[in-house]
């Protein structure tokens, strides 16, 4: 009977043994982690205050050198994407493309073929009847234009005889004399306007 006593004193002190080992364990663990997490936080803290310090890559340093030519070099250079104004070339100008000119003008270059124009125009008018037995009278202004082979573009009364019959009848003598001669040589421009004035007056005896 003491000896079996003995032995289950024995087993119960084993198992406390047992028991304090593993509570011990347990709380050299849990001191572990708690030492971990405090040390992970304080390496998070420090990182917010001193970003980029921990792994901040390593600077590389580069030598540029900077050659600059010779002046003479840089001034020919110049020269050439630069010329001086006495080295460009202006084209000549253009000839005018159409000039404005009297029936009567006293140019020398346009007289002889307005004199051929007032030829055929004055073949083709006429006093009307009607307008000489009413005794109506009046002047007027033509404006007529011409391309370079004679040939009539426009025909507008710019300034009235106050009298229509007047007016058609000196329209219909311009385009009854169309088409007119060629420009001669001498005429370099592609169109003309004519101002042509016509004047109707009677003549009593």
């Amino acid at each position: 009977m003491r000896s079996s006593g003995s032995t289950d004193q024995r087993k119960s002190v084993n198992i406390v043994n047992y028991f304090l080992n593993l509570e011990g364990r347990r709380v050299v663990l849990a001191a572990f982690l708690l030492s971990v997490l405090i040390h992970v936080g304080t390496l998070a803290v420090l990182q917010g205050i001193f970003p980029g310090t921990w792994f901040k890559p390593k600077l590389r340093t580069y030598k540029v050198d900077l050659i600059r030519p010779p002046m003479e070099e840089i001034t020919k250079t110049k020269r050439e994407e630069f010329p001086a104004v006495s080295q460009i070339h202006s084209e000549p100008p253009e000839e005018p493309s159409e000039a404005t000119i009297s029936l009567d003008t006293k140019d020398s270059t346009y007289v002889p073929y307005t004199k051929v124009l007032k030829q055929r125009i004055r073949s083709h008018w006429i006093y009307p009847l009607s307008a000489r037995e009413n005794l109506i009278q009046g002047s007027l202004v033509i404006v007529f234009r011409l391309d370079s082979g004679g040939n009539l573009i426009a025909c507008n009364v710019v300034r009235s005889s106050k009298h229509e019959i007047l007016d058609r009848y000196a329209l219909e003598a311009i385009r009854s004399a169309n088409p007119f001669p060629p420009f001669p040589e001498n005429i370099k421009v592609e169109f003309l306007n004519i101002n042509a004035s016509f004047a109707y007056l009677l003549q009593f005896e």
